[in-house]
């Protein structure tokens, strides 16, 4: 499917009630493929790659949450989905906090799963303040230095790769300005017009820690939490829990 100059590569399986799933930053649809077969008996069930990740065409510029909210629109409306419920891991949780905060959709959000979902911002404990602080220092340092810019920009790309998350290191450049864009904007404000969510987190999450699931609980009416025992892919580290919760609240 062609979806504002990008070919993206999805999957539609089942009938029914449709549910859209949002795979996180550096994944893929394909990390959800127990769940879709879990879904699709009694559901018709959505997936796509965002651009720049999967087998979805590369970014040809730095995109922010609300792009991806727009081909994620275009996505639903070129399949004539008219009501869907909305799952997301990580990343795709920022696209369902700002999609349930969009007025005039072309379709309804019934209710919503957000598994170990990203969207708000982090609280900074001292040693990333540290960190954050010293690559500050050594950049303006660097660039006080009488060498070359272009040499200046080896030096700073090496500080940036050191002081720099995994995500933001791995990435080519034009996700590296998209995951900046995206973790610099705290969507705390998106919780109060949520509908109805499911929260499912791993209870040893460090990417996004539990204290984000218990505030969306806080602010997100008809909200309730499940915890699992894993990491921030709580869904892959605890599948059996994860498919009994799934099979409860989807009445499969």
């Amino acid at each position: 499917m062609i979806i504002n100059d990008y070919n993206i590569n999805y999957i539609d399986s089942g009938s029914g009630q449709a549910v859209l799933l949002l795979h996180g930053w550096g994944s893929n649809l394909k990390s959800f493929t127990s769940l879709i077969n879990l879904l699709k008996t009694k559901y018709r069930v959505l997936a796509l790659d965002y651009p720049g990740f999967g087998e979805s065409d590369i970014l040809k510029k730095s995109f922010t949450v609300d792009d991806y909210c727009d081909i994620v629109v275009e996505f639903l409306k070129n399949l004539e989905v008219k009501s869907v419920i909305l799952v997301g891991h990580s990343y795709g949780g920022r696209i369902i906090l700002k999609l349930n905060n969009r007025k005039n959709l072309p379709f309804a959000i019934e209710k919503n799963v957000l598994i170990d979902a990203a969207g708000l911002k982090d609280k900074k404990d001292l040693r990333i303040k540290f960190k954050v602080a010293t690559f500050k220092s050594l950049k303006y340092i660097f660039n006080l230095l009488p060498i070359s810019k272009v040499k200046k920009d080896e030096m700073i790309k090496a500080l940036r790769k050191k002081f720099g998350s995994s995500d933001y290191a791995n990435a080519p450049k034009v996700l590296q300005d998209t995951l900046v864009k995206s973790v610099n904007e705290d969507l705390t404000w998106c919780l109060d017009n949520m509908k109805e969510s499911l929260i499912i987190w791993g209870d040893k999450d460090t990417v996004t820690p539990l204290w984000m699931a218990k505030l969306m609980e806080t602010r997100i009416r008809n909200s309730g939490i499940v915890l699992l025992n894993g990491g921030h892919f709580s869904y892959l580290d605890d599948p059996v829990t994860f498919s009994k919760v799934i099979i409860s609240y989807f009445n499969l």
